[in-house]
């Protein structure tokens, strides 16, 4: 089966050790009640899917924050597990992505209903180059907006397989473009204009704009470069300055080079079961620039979510309610997907992320002030497909979250 380093199932839905303890860092509410109550919730999942899976070598962290305090627990993680442990977030960069977008929206710095081959405003730029590199199918009917709800219809390189019956004269038909080229240079150091580029030259597209829904991450490379044309900056300078500076989040990084492949320290060991156990903490990331580079942790990951969408980040309540959620407002569907966030009935507003050896879920209900990030750092790839990490993300990352807001609201 091939390996998909980085994928979301938005709509499909720490170190490797033996130690059984568990670890808790909190603020105390009601005696430790609610403390001790999400530990054992959280045991009891790792235990039952283990019961299930025997060797499998991951374990979980959750932190959770609502009126009543915060909280951060642990289980079969490694000792000294806190909510300081670094891990790749995967997809969840899309939502800093499109903060970044409204925020530059909010700035009066584009239109989010442009199409990407229109002027920015102000200046003689497009907000895309026009040349070989973005002349995608349909480039002058696509909106950013439709690019940030994934209604472009842009085919996604790092996913997808290249199709084999491509009319272009090119050697990675029917293979995985990333692996095709890292077989050669593991270190290479992927671009937007590469991953963007493939999609021009091999003419790919799942629809034309506007006219279905289709997960795309090489439409978050194309908002990557839009970020970039209108604030003059990086896309990683931008992030830095304009919502992690500001935000405090000082531990959160977004790798762009390939030969950046190690994640900060403290961090959670990442690992693949199939059965067979596998290391895969060290990646090149280069490749998921603005749809899944983020290294983060669980305090700053559910506070980032948490103070956004409470417009007490850098976007404002209009910002965020009007525009970023807008089309969720109400959800007619269980699960539904707006600029860069989802939302699931029940449970609120957030995003998962999926990386080799990393699966993560943060969430957050305004109206209620709940707020959770839980991660686990291993892939179970042992059923042969994806349905191991569909398993995983229901079974484990979901249903903690549902319970951790019940343990909070009892």
């Amino acid at each position: 089966m091939k390996t998909l380093r980085i994928f979301s199932l938005a709509f499909a839905v720490l170190a490797f050790s033996s130690c059984s303890k568990k670890h808790v860092d909190c603020v105390p509410y009601s005696g430790g009640v609610i403390q001790s109550n999400l530990q054992s919730m959280l045991d009891k999942l790792l235990s039952d899917y283990k019961t299930k899976y025997p060797w499998y070598p991951g374990g979980l962290a959750m932190k959770v924050i609502s009126k009543s305090g915060s909280w951060f627990v642990s289980s079969g993680m490694a000792a000294g597990t806190n909510s300081q442990v670094h891990f790749r977030a995967a997809s969840n960069t899309k939502t800093f992505t499109s903060t970044a977008i409204l925020l530059l929206l909010q700035q009066g710095k584009l239109n989010l209903d442009a199409k990407i081959t229109d002027t920015i405003p102000g200046t003689s730029l497009t907000y895309v180059p026009i040349d070989a590199d973005y002349a995608i199918p349909y480039r002058d009917r696509i909106t950013i907006r439709q690019l940030l709800q994934h209604k472009a219809g842009v085919f996604d390189v790092s996913n997808s397989t290249i199709p084999d019956t491509v009319t272009a004269d090119v050697p990675y038909k029917g293979q995985d473009y990333i692996s095709w080229v890292e077989s050669s240079d593991s270190t290479h150091t992927f671009t937007f204009d590469e991953m963007v580029g493939v999609d021009a030259v091999c003419r790919l597209f799942y629809f034309r704009p506007g006219t279905g829904y289709h997960y795309s991450n090489t439409g978050y490379s194309i908002l990557g470069k839009i970020i970039e044309r209108v604030s003059g900056m990086s896309y990683r300078d931008f992030i830095q300055t304009q919502i992690f500076a500001p935000m405090n989040l000082t531990q959160s990084s977004m790798p762009v080079e390939g030969t950046d492949q190690q994640i900060p320290p403290p961090f959670a060991r990442g690992y693949t079961y199939s059965p067979g156990v596998k290391e895969t903490t060290l990646s090149n990331m280069s490749a998921n620039v603005a749809e899944g580079t983020l290294i983060t942790t669980p305090d700053e990951l559910s506070r980032f979510l948490r103070l956004l969408l409470r417009g007490e980040g850098v976007l404002n309540t209009y910002t965020v309610n009007s525009i970023m959620l807008e089309p969720m407002n109400p959800p007619d569907t269980v699960t539904s997907y707006s600029c860069g966030i989802m939302y699931t009935t029940n449970l609120g507003y957030g995003h998962n992320g999926a990386h080799e050896g990393y699966l993560s879920r943060m969430v957050t209900d305004p109206e209620v002030d709940f707020t959770a990030v839980v991660f686990t750092n291993a892939w179970n790839l042992s059923t042969g497909n994806m349905n191991g990490i569909i398993e995983q993300l229901t079974s484990l990352l979901d249903n903690a979250c549902y319970k951790a807001k019940y343990i909070v609201q009892k």
